[in-house]
Parts: C-alpha cells; structure tokens; sequence
C-alpha cells in the first residue's frame, strides 16, 4: 500500500530585494503570492490540515464540542420541566346572550377555584346561508333568503386545579349552548 503524503508545492523563484510586484487588492506580501499565485496558497493550506498537529486540533475541537453536548443534554434530563395544564373550552351558539351567560359561568368558577384564565376570546361567527324559492313551482325569480349564525367563544383555564375540574362537571349552562371541553 502506497503511503499518502502531502501535495507538493513548489518553491517561489528568489526576487532581489524590493522586487515584489503589486497584487490587485495592494501590496503583495510575499514572493509566493507574486510568483505562484493563488494555487499555491490553496496547496499550502491542503498540505497543513493534514499534517498530524492540524488532525489533533480537529480531535481537540471535536472532543470539546461532544463534552459540551452531553452537558447540555444532562442539564436538560436534570432539570425536569414543569408542564402547564390547560383545559380548553369551546362554546357554541346561535343566540349570543346565552353564549355570552355562558361564558360568564365559567370565568366565575374558575376566579373562585384559583384558576389561570385567558379569555372568553370571540371566534369568528360561522354563517350559513341558504336560498330557497318562494313557489313550488314557478316564479324562479322570486327568493327568499335565510342564514344561521353560529357565534363562538374560546375559554382558556391555565393550571386548574382538582375543585375547578369539579366545579365544572356540577355547572348547569343556559340551554342551546354546545361545550366542548378539551384537556393538554
């Protein structure tokens, strides 16, 4: 098996002193980058990252970044993070005054029972629009015109306790309002 070995790079032709010609961007620095050009810089560098100390410095770098991230991760499995609770309510209705009784009751309960509370948030309303003609029979230009408005409303109750969850189950709501509760 052939042993691997760095790329050659040849050696700069030897300028008289003062000799150095001027680069595009100034100056040049050295007689390499007159003679030999840019190359020869790119092989410089090719020839040093794969000399030993460059592979132990990769080594060196790549063992501190794993340590770092194990530390990390045990940081996270020893710091247990503290879920939130939260129960959802959704209320539905086509009358807004029962909604809005509704939505009334359960802020109450949850201000007496110590709960976390954001809302009651108005979702948009839900319209549904239906066009029916007049005559069985003719008159085809002769329609009327009915909706139904669904009017929602969104109760969020952050940390509840175990009286909320049961001053909840005993509440009793106006008639013709949809619940729909959901726990995370």
């Amino acid at each position: 098996m052939a042993a691997v070995t760095a790329p050659s790079v040849r050696a700069a032709p030897a300028l008289p002193q003062g000799a150095l010609k001027s680069s595009f961007f100034g100056e040049a620095s050295s007689p390499c980058q007159v003679a030999t050009g840019c190359w020869a810089k790119r092989s410089l560098l090719a020839a040093a990252s794969t000399s030993p100390s460059a592979r132990l410095h990769r080594r060196a770098v790549a063992a501190s970044a794993a340590a770092a991230a194990t530390q990390s991760a045990a940081a996270a499995v020893a710091a247990p993070a503290v879920q939130k609770q939260r129960i959802r309510i959704k209320l539905k209705s086509y009358q807004v005054p029962q909604l809005e009784t509704a939505s009334q009751q359960i802020l109450d309960v949850a201000k007496e029972t110590g709960a976390g509370i954001m809302g009651p948030v108005r979702l948009p309303t839900h319209i549904r629009k239906y066009c029916v003609l007049r005559s069985p029979h003719v008159d085809k230009d002769s329609r009327e015109h009915f909706e139904i408005r669904t009017h929602k409303r969104l109760i969020d109750l952050e940390n509840p306790t175990a009286t909320t969850i049961d001053a909840l189950m005993q509440l009793e709501l106006p008639y013709g309002v949809e619940v729909d509760v959901k726990l995370s």
